[in-house]
């Protein structure tokens, strides 16, 4: 029994020392693109996948996808190759076929058509073919699918006021590579101040400083790439000094008259209610009794003349001899009487 030792150099990528006393298979190397295969939306696009091996009846192809920036160990199986059966239980298998009916002859590739933004992300080529365990057999390439802008959205300041600030903002949901934006105004003949804008043309972003009645108008924002570009539009409205001192005027008046309109209402409650109690007093005096007030229709003459009798009889009975005086108070009782 012979010992042989076999010493693997990396030109064929398999830095290992095999001993084997029966011998041994040949080393798996799998071969794809080191850089991202780039592709745009709804052509067709191949991913190339080579390999080395001896192949033989557990000869086993698989390809995995891990959608966007999901790690590639995370990948679910889109297409299996064993025992001359193909399977394709991924949802892109109407779209998913391989380059060679049989890929036995060192070519995994396959073809993807009709690409959608979905099947960007990582692709996993790996090949199993025991006893050939040693050596790469696994490759990744990265689909990027490339597409132009979707039409942006435009939002921000829509009224301001002469002197204050403006802020206007601009984003497209998709777009590979990312679109670049650019704001401007339209119909306009005077160019506005570039010291009073400031735009950001990676993020859509649009300042507008120190606004003047000269900012009025619409704005365009164009997204675009190296495949399209797309717009949208939006108006500003500035209001001048002299249109909000007309507001603020109207809104003055406007309060000034509700005041009038109150106080005149409190005063006439007023006025109403004094007077009410007045008339209340004057109802309540004419109903008091006077014990020296004049009977109505009797006059005081009247009654001086009713007095005077009586006073010239008291003064007689005075002058009067007193043998008299008994008889003379004895008719005035019956006067009095």
């Amino acid at each position: 029994m012979a010992l042989t030792v076999i010493f693997l150099t990396p030109s064929i990528s398999c830095s290992l020392i095999l001993i084997s006393v029966f011998g041994c298979g040949e080393c798996v190397e799998v071969t794809v693109p080191q850089d991202p295969v780039m592709q745009q939306r709804g052509s067709s696009v191949e991913l190339p996948c080579h390999y080395k091996t001896s192949v033989d009846k557990n000869f086993v192809l698989e390809w995995r996808f891990a959608p966007g920036s999901t790690p590639h160990d995370q990948g679910k199986q889109i297409l299996y190759f064993t025992n001359n059966k193909l399977y394709k239980p991924g949802s892109q298998s109407e779209r998913l076929s391989l380059l060679q009916d049989l890929p036995t002859l060192g070519d995994a590739s396959i073809q993807l058509t009709d690409l959608h933004a979905s099947d960007a992300g990582t692709y996993i080529c790996e090949v199993n073919n025991p006893p050939d365990f040693y050596g790469t057999s696994v490759g990744l390439i990265q689909l990027t699918v490339l597409m132009p802008p979707s039409t942006p959205v435009c939002k921000g300041t829509t009224s301001a006021s002469v002197g204050s600030d403006a802020h206007l903002t601009c984003n497209s949901s998709e777009g590979v590579p990312s679109p670049t934006y650019s704001w401007t105004r339209l119909d306009t003949k005077t160019p506005l101040p570039l010291s009073n804008m400031v735009q950001d043309d990676k993020t859509g972003n649009l300042w507008l400083r120190n606004i003047s009645l000269a900012f009025s108008g619409m704005y365009q924002c164009l997204a675009s790439n190296e495949f399209g570009q797309q717009k949208c539009e939006l108006t500003i409205q500035v209001t001048g000094t002299a249109e909000a001192g007309v507001i603020a005027g109207a809104v003055i008046g406007v309060l000034l008259a509700l005041l009038l309109l109150c106080g005149i209402v409190l005063w006439f409650l007023r006025f109403r209610k004094q007077k009410e109690k007045k008339t209340t007093q004057s109802i309540y005096s004419g109903n008091e009794i006077r014990e020296d007030a004049t009977a109505p229709g009797i006059s005081e003459a009247s009654l001086q003349g009713e007095s005077q009798p009586e006073n010239h009889l008291l003064e007689n009975i005075s002058s009067r001899p007193a043998s008299t005086t008994s008889t003379t108070k004895s008719q005035l009782n019956n006067f009095l009487v």
